[in-house]
């Protein structure tokens, strides 16, 4: 029985698939940040649209860079595929899984830090509105006041 070597080449394009795999897992990690981060802001379309654009643009570099680098710029099917694999196995595995259970944790978390500063700014807000009540029945006071003393004025000055 005679064992066959395989070639360097072979290695090398294997290496070229899985370091492809992994720029796709880090490609759908970095979205998956994007992903928490809308789970604990609230955007509107137009804030969603725009950092869909920027993220896109971010993978176009990052492929770019990594194709320019590991292979010499040359374009190949599998290559693309490996980094579509890489995504789609991270995005249902650990992308689906924990991402919830992270913004969900964050959530807590922001809500035990920030919780007090809501409590104060609440109570604040509500002091401010009692104030600006009674500056206002105050003002109506003073204005009838400041009417009748402008009455008194022009009847004064008329009499002159």
């Amino acid at each position: 029985m005679q064992i066959r070597m395989v070639s360097a080449g072979i290695y090398g394009e294997l290496a070229l698939v899985c370091s492809f795999f992994l720029v796709g897992v880090f490609l759908a990690a970095s979205y998956d940040v994007l992903r928490i981060l809308r789970g604990i802001i609230p955007h509107n379309v137009f804030f969603i649209n725009l950092e869909d654009l920027i993220y896109w643009m971010y993978v176009a570099v990052i492929v770019f860079v990594e194709l320019y680098d590991k292979n010499d710029g040359r374009l190949r099917a599998y290559v693309f595929g490996s980094i579509l694999t890489g995504m789609v196995i991270y995005a249902g595995s650990f992308g689906r899984i924990c991402v919830p259970h992270i913004i969900r944790l964050l959530r807590r978390v922001l809500g035990i830090l920030f919780g007090p500063v809501r409590r104060a700014a609440a109570y604040l807000d509500a002091k401010q509105k009692k104030g600006q009540e009674i500056c206002g029945k105050v003002w109506i006071c003073q204005k009838k006041r400041l009417k009748k003393l402008w009455k008194m004025v022009k009847m004064s000055l008329c009499k002159l």
